[in-house]
């Protein structure tokens, strides 16, 4: 049985394969563009029968080579000066992606050459226009022609940095996941074999056998009840959750402020007797003790005042 980690490590293995592949397919892209570029260079005559046809064949093989490395070349210049950011070296990037370009023209025009007189794929296009119709055929012609150059263009403006730098993100996050996986299987395995282990104690074997005799008892019980499936249809017990008593705080109302007493004066703050100060009295430079003044006596409510009638002042009340 495989192991996460062994599954992640194929995994890995797979993606490397895939960034190796994009990092070789530049340099696998040349060498095919540059023996259809030299099959059209020499007219489809590449043999090294005599010195002068093998000479021939590696200049045409050579020429081609140079050109798919000048198209590489270009379009990478391109990318490193439009990167820049600066508008001078973007502008001045419209000269090496003209020449690119015009190479990929080349290569392009060599290599439908290849396509239409060579005879390695006249039985391809006519199993491709047996089946399709003849503006797909068209198409697919036209791009064995175009498509090894213009492949190679777009892999030299586009990084493969950036496939490289996600593979590395990618097997770091899966290399840890594996890790932390592999741990917990230990442990759970250590676990086993220690309850294994605890098995062999008399009162671990104690205590199995009370809980065995107590499901028998509860099995017996239920088939005595008319439950002849041994208390499989019963659902189990659940001790019911124990919740304290709810205790509500009950707080004392607030006192309202009361109002002073008809006829009192409130009392006045004053100072504490032993305490000194400086602010008043002649400058002496030293402390001065003051006295608190004594409480204010209570002003009493004058007596109301009695209205005399006519007839209590002729009597003399």
């Amino acid at each position: 049985m495989l192991s996460l980690r062994n599954m992640i490590g194929i995994h890995q293995g797979r993606e490397r394969s895939d960034v190796l592949l994009a990092l070789v397919l530049p340099a696998f892209l040349m060498l095919v563009s540059a023996y259809t570029n030299a099959w059209a260079f020499t007219g489809g005559n590449l043999t090294c029968c005599t010195g002068a046809a093998a000479v021939n064949t590696i200049d045409a093989i050579l020429r081609g080579l140079f050109v798919e490395g000048l198209v590489f070349s270009c379009f990478k210049i391109v990318k490193m000066l439009c990167s820049s950011g600066n508008w001078f070296k973007c502008v001045s990037a419209l000269v090496p992606g003209l020449v690119g370009l015009v190479a990929v023209i080349v290569s392009a025009g060599c290599g439908l050459a290849w396509v239409a007189k060579s005879g390695q794929m006249d039985w391809m296009i006519h199993a491709v226009s047996a089946f399709l119709p003849a503006w797909i055929v068209s198409i697919f012609q036209s791009g064995m022609g175009l498509l090894f150059p213009v492949a190679l263009a777009v892999l030299a403006v586009y990084d493969i940095s950036s496939l490289i730098e996600e593979h590395i993100r990618s097997g770091a996050h899966l290399g840890g996941l594996a890790m932390r996986v592999q741990s917990a299987e230990h442990h759970q395995t250590m676990l086993l074999k220690a309850q294994e282990a605890a098995d062999e104690d008399e009162h671990i074997k104690a205590s199995y056998d009370q809980m065995a005799q107590v499901n028998a008892q509860q099995a017996v019980e239920a088939a005595r009840q008319g439950d002849y499936t041994f208390g499989l249809s019963t659902e189990p017990l659940k001790a019911a959750p124990q919740s304290g008593p709810a205790v509500q705080r009950i707080n004392p109302p607030t006192a309202m402020p009361s109002l002073p007493a008809p006829g009192t004066v409130p009392q006045q703050a004053g100072y504490i007797n032993g305490q000194y100060t400086t602010n008043f009295g002649p400058s002496t430079g030293h402390t001065q003790p003051i006295n608190a003044m004594p409480p204010a006596a209570p002003v009493a409510a004058p007596a109301p005042v009695q209205k005399k009638s006519v007839l209590g002042w002729l009597s003399g009340k």
